[in-house]
């Protein structure tokens, strides 16, 4: 169940199980008014609780503040702070077998003793996301910390509009830079190691006709640095050896949008995007939602995405040595060839509108979800989906 109580004019987003969001307005001191003037000097504080809880007693808690204000005309800062715990329950299963990970959150499970795995475990992680915003400009700053992670990224994006606004380019690029410091004992001797991320993107949106949008992008992302689990082992040659991928990755993906409104209030969404790397990994992805309104403020929502993957070079379900395919050895089943499909539906509902009463609960909303998803590794899974919304 989701329950949201959203400030007019501004938005919270979030999934999950349970999801409780309050925004608060406040009011600016004398110097960011003698800055800008009290009325173009907005603030917006607000607090998101957000749960996930699934049929195996997997269990994520998350609280997220934030701060967005308006320091002169066009420009804002925003700050987000988030601390987050995530609980996985032991299992019956050895160290770095694929039942010591969690197949949905796929969360790096810190395992750094036999009895470890068997125990349940719970991870801490505290992040800060700061951005300075601009009518055509986003700078961001990105921290986060774990037992045995610490991550940072700078990131900046930049778009202009051409041809009287109906085109418009957008460009931007991110750099992260991540210590990874595994939790060690006798039965686990991975090193210090480090990582960094570059990733550059161009994205064009065409406006067709009034009705008519086409959205045409593509990503290019280099990583150098640890890319396996240091936690994760592979069956190799009769016994289990620590998994091992290639230090360089470049990934490059290419993608096409078309969003078309009809006039009997009802839109479509396609969705094409083609991912390649030097890993081997070509995958295929396609994708559509309908949603047509059902009245003044019900809206009801259809969604299918197919899936299609071939394997990384080195991944093999079982290898013959240790030495594994190139010195590479990999346990991620994400690295194999695989077919996925999901489908779903959702409905909204204006219910203020449809059951009357105070203005006051007017905006009130409900709205009811459900995904089925499924793939070639015999993995499937059910997601429902309700919650509550309410602007004031």
């Amino acid at each position: 169940m989701r329950v949201q109580l959203i400030p007019r004019g501004r938005h919270a987003v979030a999934g999950g199980a349970v999801i409780l969001a309050l925004g608060l307005g406040a009011v600016p001191p004398a110097s960011a008014q003698d800055l800008v003037g009290e009325e173009d000097a907005p603030r917006a504080a607000g607090y998101l609780l957000h749960f996930f809880a699934d049929s195996d007693d997997i269990q994520v808690l998350s609280q997220y503040g934030t701060y967005d204000w308006a320091v002169r005309p066009g420009t804002s800062l925003s700050v987000q702070v988030n601390h987050e715990a995530v609980q996985v329950p032991g299992v019956d299963a050895p160290v770095g077998s694929p039942e010591a990970l969690d197949a949905i959150t796929t969360a790096s499970r810190p395992i750094a003793r036999q009895k470890d795995a068997y125990v349940d475990y719970t991870k801490i992680r505290n992040e800060l996301t700061t951005a300075i915003s601009g009518p055509h400009y986003r700078i961001g700053y990105y921290v986060s910390t774990e037992s045995d992670y610490f991550a940072q990224q700078i990131r900046t994006q930049v778009d202009r509009d051409f041809r009287g606004q109906s085109l418009n380019c957008s460009a931007g690029t991110s750099f992260g830079w991540d210590a990874i410091a595994p939790l060690r004992d006798e039965d686990t001797a991975a090193a210090d190691a480090d990582r960094r991320t570059w990733h550059g993107n161009l994205v064009l949106t065409q406006v067709l006709d009034p009705r008519t949008t086409l959205r045409l992008g593509g990503e290019l992302t280099r990583v150098r640095g640890l890319q396996h689990s240091p936690y994760r082992n592979v069956y190799a040659g009769g016994t289990r050896v620590p998994e091992r991928h290639p230090d360089l990755r470049d990934r490059r993906d290419l993608f096409l949008r078309l969003n078309r409104y009809f006039s009997n209030r009802s839109s479509l969404k396609l969705l094409y995007r083609l991912y390649t790397d030097d890993w081997g990994v070509a995958s295929h992805t396609a994708g559509l939602r309908l949603a047509q309104y059902v009245g003044t403020r019900t809206v009801v929502e259809y969604r299918y995405r197919y899936y299609t993957q071939e394997s990384s070079r080195f991944f093999r379900a079982e290898y013959a040595t240790t030495g594994g395919v190139d010195g590479f050895l990999s346990g991620d089943y994400r690295l194999g060839a695989f077919d996925a499909h999901l489908f779903g539906g959702r409905i909204d509902l204006g219910l203020g509108s449809l059951l009357g009463g105070p203005e006051l609960l007017r905006p009130l909303a409900m709205s009811l979800a459900y995904e089925r998803y499924f793939n070639s590794n015999n993995f499937s899974a059910n997601l429902f989906e309700s919650g509550l919304s309410l602007a004031f």
